[in-house]
């Protein structure tokens, strides 16, 4: 199955039905823009976030202090093609996906949580192809769909799903985010994750 096609098909035919509810749940961090004061981005993104409901800075310094992400329900204020979100609620969860640090030559886990049986895909793609592609109650969309598959698999009966990655070393990447996504496909329920990204680094 190619899934970033079919959740874009799946866009186009559940755009209307958002529109109508008026907000939709994303699920991801609030990352503070460096050098500026109290602005802030979908963390992994450079999606803009603002809020008059939620304290933004309030969540960015929650998320420090545990490993937890949000569902936030937002509002598109901005354009589809330049998204600026609104952040109208947001329940603090814990993360279900982590990807491995990316550094020459070192194998590293990666980990998606969810229900025993479910079928999992993760999806790698660099910040700056990040899309909004609203979901419905099964998330968002964050990358592009060009998105590379990196793995798949079924979550163990302990309740994740692991696997290993070893960064090849491609000097020119060093510096380079890349940013991830994981969706789990539980019966007929999609759930698409919060995003998650790493450095390359060399060592």
């Amino acid at each position: 199955m190619n899934l970033p096609r079919t959740l874009v098909i799946a866009a186009l035919l559940t755009a209307a039905p958002a529109v109508a509810q008026g907000t939709q749940l994303v699920r991801g961090d609030v990352d503070a823009i460096q050098n500026t004061a109290g602005r802030f981005q979908l963390d992994c993104t450079h999606i803009p976030l603002v809020s008059t409901t939620v304290n933004l800075q309030q969540l960015h310094d929650a998320s420090r202090q545990q490993n937890i992400d949000y569902e936030m329900q937002v509002r598109n204020v901005g354009t589809a093609t330049a998204p600026i979100l609104d952040v109208v609620s947001a329940t603090a969860i814990p993360e279900f996906f982590g990807m491995g640090n990316l550094r020459f030559g070192r194998s590293e886990t990666w980990e998606v949580f969810g229900t025993p049986g479910a079928r999992t895909w993760i999806f790698v793609d660099v910040p700056a192809n990040a899309l909004f592609i609203p979901l419905g109650a099964a998330g968002t969309w964050l990358l592009s769909p060009a998105a590379l598959p990196l793995a798949q698999g079924t979550i163990s009966p302990l309740g994740r799903f692991q696997t290993s990655f070893t960064m090849p070393t491609i000097p020119a990447l060093v510096g380079q985010i890349i940013t991830s996504q994981a969706v789990i496909l539980d019966g007929t329920t999609l759930t698409i994750s919060h995003p998650d990204c790493k450095d390359v680094r060399a060592n």
